[in-house]
């Protein structure tokens, strides 16, 4: 089994989320991490999971409050 602390702190690279998402990375940057300069263009697992999750959250209160 995989040790849950060292795969959270496995590095994700913006570059590679936008090949696969097919969204750039300019918008991934201004959607996920709220326009804030990032200083690498790699984010470690477990804040891609948090900002996803805050997307979410923020995006489905929009939803709801129409």
């Amino acid at each position: 089994m995989l040790d849950q602390n060292a795969n959270e702190q496995e590095l994700v690279s913006l570059d590679s989320l936008a090949e696969l998402t097919g969204f750039p990375v300019e918008m991934i940057k201004s959607e996920l991490f709220n326009n804030s300069s990032l200083e690498t263009e790699k984010v470690t697992l477990a804040e891609l999971r948090k900002a996803m999750v805050s997307y979410i959250d923020a995006t489905m209160l929009e939803g709801a409050e129409s």
